[in-house]
């Protein structure tokens, strides 16, 4: 499969020869729509997919995916998506490789156990692995070969005499690379549960898949993973059953608290690739960046979500007319509304941008009004810039933030954006 490199927010051009299919008809997986617009270029014969605010390795078809970068050094994308407690999306029909790393965030763990899901259904659908493995038992009912010196050390010469010490080969799926996939699925029923996670449709797939292995031993000394690891090491697995491998990589990291880098490639083990929201994740982790640094606000501060607890009716009640105000961040202090915030995932704000921050402001009767963008090389040097002030009976003060996701200490512009909004709000 060919990948094609492009940036979150950009033109992509593909040649039409690799999206169009027998009969002349478009091969694009129906998916693709939700990630790019679509425009045709007849001038250079080529197909131009117009990338939106997600990142990610994306699918066109079976022969090609178009990996979107973030315009932020992509070092910063695992803090920001575990402080905006979003999730990175799997896309169970592709998969890429990736680094491991020594320790896995909540996130991340999520994201694996999705992925081991997805593994597991492949494994549902070829067949669990059986091997014959031998067996000694001490039996009345005799099967394979009797051992001789067993059965008069330890029973015929105690006088047990209708039983026999014996050895056979027993088909079973009671194998150490089933033992170490049950106790990952069982480990990762309970880490959902105990990170509280809100994916109630995952951990209903893996209860399932645990059911599968019912015939299976758990094992909660880990005596399976000597075995399992040699074998891999020396690639024992058999040919048929060649996706085991990569079942058990995965199983492993998620059993030892090891996790995977979404910040740099890597060739350690295949997992689903994923697709992230920024604008939806930029709007999360600002809200909570800010709930992170509460103390820099006064004792007597709220900081609400717009589109939750914040919500209010958008007109002065009681109205004929319908319709909510939801901006993405509120600043309370006392009873008062001092700052309403709207986060705008792009390059630069429009005037529609402005004028829907400013009538939020004044449906809450607000005085500042910001808006918060990513910071991008045309920005300008000083991250908070006032815009001017709106209105004379009843004045607005309308800013921009230019939030630098590529800074190097995220921490420090979480701090940094906390401050400059607190000083906004309570001017000493």
């Amino acid at each position: 499969m060919r990948i094609e490199k492009g940036e979150e927010r950009s033109e992509i051009d593909i040649p039409l020869s690799e999206v169009i299919g027998e009969g002349g008809k478009l091969n694009i997986l129906p998916d693709v729509k939700k990630y790019f617009s679509i425009d045709y270029k007849p001038r250079n014969d080529k197909l131009t997919l117009v990338a939106g605010g997600y990142i990610g390795l994306i699918p066109i078809n079976d022969d090609l995916a178009v990996e979107i970068t973030p315009r932020f050094p992509i070092s910063n994308l695992t803090r920001i998506v575990s402080i905006a407690e979003d999730k990175f999306n799997t896309l169970d029909f592709f998969a890429r490789k990736y680094k491991e790393v020594d320790t896995a965030t909540p996130v991340v763990f999520e994201f694996m156990a999705e992925c081991l899901a997805n593994e597991l259904k492949e494994l549902e659908s070829e067949g669990v692995l059986k091997e014959y493995l031998r067996r000694n038992e001490d039996s009345h009912k005799i099967k394979g070969r009797i051992d001789i010196n067993g059965s008069i050390k330890h029973l015929w010469s105690h006088g047990h005499f209708n039983k026999a010490h014996i050895s056979f080969f027993d088909f079973t799926p009671d194998n150490p690379f089933n033992q170490l996939i049950k106790y990952a699925i069982n480990y990762c029923i309970i880490e959902l549960h105990a990170i509280q996670s809100e994916k109630a449709k995952l951990r209903k797939e893996l209860i399932e898949f645990y059911s599968y292995f019912d015939g299976v031993s758990l094992y909660h000394d880990r005596r399976f993973e000597k075995d399992v690891y040699d074998s891999l090491e020396s690639d024992k697995i058999s040919d048929l059953r060649k996706y085991y491998a990569n079942v058990c990589e995965i199983c492993r990291l998620i059993i030892n608290n090891a996790g995977i880098s979404f910040d740099e490639s890597g060739h350690d083990v295949d997992m689903s690739t994923f697709t992230l929201d920024m604008a939806a994740a930029f709007e999360k982790y600002l809200l909570n960046s800010l709930r992170l640094n509460r103390s820099t606000f006064p004792a007597d501060t709220a900081i609400l979500d717009g589109n939750k607890e914040g919500k209010k009716k958008f007109y002065r009640q009681p109205s004929l007319a319908k319709g909510d105000a939801k901006p993405d961040l509120i600043i309370k202090i006392d009873d008062q509304f001092k700052i309403i915030a709207d986060a705008k995932y792009k390059p630069g704000s429009k005037d529609n941008d402005r004028y829907q921050v400013i009538s939020h402001a004044l449906s809450y009767g607000s005085n500042i009004a910001v808006l918060i963008l990513p910071r991008t090389p045309s920005s300008p040097a000083t991250p908070l810039i006032n815009l001017g002030t709106v209105g004379e009976g009843y004045r607005v003060d309308v800013y921009e933030y230019y939030y630098d996701l590529a800074e190097t200490n995220l921490e420090e512009e979480e701090q940094r954006f906390a401050s400059s909004l607190a000083s906004l709000a309570h001017p000493h």
